[in-house]
């Protein structure tokens, strides 16, 4: 079997690392005092971008698993 690419797309990504954002401010990864995820955004872009690669790994990640899964 080939080596297969799990692409996600734009909106998956930005669902999922406003999930990752909002777990990251409950247990205080990130400053509390920001009150939202656009703003966070707005003012940290490098972070942004970094929890970006982070929610796209995941998703790539379960997208194999799920295909694995169907395999066996």
């Amino acid at each position: 079997m080939g080596m297969h690419y799990f692409a996600t797309t734009p909106a998956e990504i930005d669902a999922a690392v406003r999930v990752l954002y909002e777990e990251a401010r409950f247990y205080r990864w990130f400053p509390t005092a920001t009150d939202s995820y656009d703003a966070f955004a707005a003012s940290d872009p490098i972070a942004v971008s970094e929890l970006r690669g982070i929610a796209e790994r995941m998703l790539v990640a379960a997208a194999q698993a799920r295909s694995w899964a169907r395999r066996v």
